[in-house]
């Protein structure tokens, strides 16, 4: 007679199915979690534990912070702090067409040149000059990300466009 089960055909016995370590895994991370949870009630002290204590089932994981939610007045102030940096982009990008206007003849205006990229330069150091003025207007509560300085950009290019090309036109 063989030492092996009848009901394990070529198995060991002391191999563990998927399963069983499967559950196994399962009693370690809540054995882990009722640590971190008695972890967190020993450093919030005596008070908030006796308070907290049979609140939440063990099976309960970890609590997620969630991001809280804007009241309606962070919104409208977020919302008013937009407006005004695609104002200044818009402002900043006209007066850069004119300064280009006033500073590069509009007759020597002729394909890429010197003074078309000196007027694109003007351009970009408007670009630069916004970061200033939102430091300076307390705009930048958020800091700005890749794509808020791509709008940014792009909206005082656009204006700082049509603005040189309408005066450039207008003598014609």
């Amino acid at each position: 007679m063989s030492a092996k089960l009848p009901g394990k055909k070529g198995k060991d016995p002391a191999k563990k199915s998927f399963m069983e370590r499967y559950r196994e895994t399962l009693e370690r991370e809540k054995a882990a979690r009722e640590r971190e949870k008695q972890k967190k009630l020993k450093a919030l002290g005596p008070a908030e534990e006796d308070a907290g204590a049979g609140d939440e089932p063990d099976e309960t994981p970890v609590a997620i912070e969630t991001p809280r939610k804007k009241t309606r007045e962070e919104k409208q102030a977020e919302h008013l702090a937009r407006i005004y940096k695609t104002l200044i982009a818009s402002i900043i990008g006209i007066v850069t067409g004119v300064v280009s206007y006033i500073l590069v003849e509009p007759r020597l205006v002729a394909g890429i040149q010197a003074y078309t990229v000196l007027a694109f330069l003007i351009m970009l150091a408007g670009i630069v000059v916004q970061r200033h003025i939102f430091i300076l207007l307390k705009l930048g509560a958020h800091p700005m990300g890749a794509k808020d300085w791509l709008y940014q950009g792009f909206m005082t290019f656009a204006f700082w466009f049509i603005a040189w090309t309408i005066l450039l036109t207008q003598g014609t």
